[in-house]
């Protein structure tokens, strides 16, 4: 499918134009999933990694260089008030925050809430398996949305990286719009076999497809293809 294609497919939440956006800064706000607003969604699945490699950090190793010794200060500071559990803890908890499942958990918590009332979602999670949050599409309230956002919190990363399953899933679950967030390649089919099943399957559904990597290890020639050749738009948070 032709990227020019993209303003037939789903709604209007994604720019026509299918540039390819590479950023650190990416804010975290309500409405808003790594770059991509969802405040006018009406229909929209998350597909996400939720593999092994997901419990890596984000960031040069500089950055990572600065973010162990601000963990290690904290955590010394706090030795000498509270003794070394708590220091340990809150030292941990520094670094935890800067993996990149954390990441990925505030922004589609953030993005969640500021889903318009009555949009309809799902979430789908891969690793080794692919598993919906529910088995049909969920009506975005703020019960909804706050429920979601408290499972989701308690996610933990591990196993293999089924992208294949999970990206075709996405398309079998009637949303308009799936946004594809991963961190690597895939381990259950080469990045062509995803690409043709993709154009195969989506040439009579029209899905819009918009992905985001992760990480240093991202396939961002793929993401991009998957992107660009389904009517999305790719970025990049490295």
């Amino acid at each position: 499918m032709a990227a020019g294609t993209g303003a037939s497919l789903g709604c209007s939440i994604f720019s026509t134009r299918t540039a390819v956006d590479t950023s650190r800064s990416l804010r975290l706000e309500n409405g808003f999933f790594f770059g991509h607003d969802l405040r006018q969604e009406d229909s929209v699945v998350y597909v996400l990694d939720l593999s092994g490699s997901m419990s890596g950090r984000t960031g040069s190793v500089a950055e990572q260089v600065g973010k162990d010794a601000a963990a290690e200060a904290g955590g010394s500071l706090l030795t000498g008030i509270t003794g070394n559990g708590l220091a340990n803890d809150a030292a941990g908890s520094v670094l935890s925050m800067d993996k990149k499942v954390e990441l990925v958990k505030d922004h589609l918590i953030a993005s969640l809430r500021g889903l318009p009332n009555g949009a309809q979602f799902n979430v789908i999670l891969f690793s080794n398996d692919v598993q919906r949050l529910a088995p049909g599409m969920i009506t975005a309230n703020a019960a909804s949305t706050n429920a979601v956002g408290a499972f989701v919190s308690r996610l933990r990363e591990g196993g293999a990286t089924s992208l294949e399953r999970a990206v075709l899933a996405g398309l079998d679950s009637g949303a308009h719009d799936l946004l594809v967030l991963t961190d690597g390649l895939p381990t259950d089919a080469t990045p062509e076999s995803i690409l043709s099943k993709v154009q195969a399957r989506n040439e009579s559904q029209k899905r819009r497809i918009s992905t985001v990597g992760v990480g240093d290890d991202q396939a961002k020639g793929f993401l991009t293809r998957l992107a660009t050749e389904n009517g999305g738009k790719y970025t990049s948070y490295e």
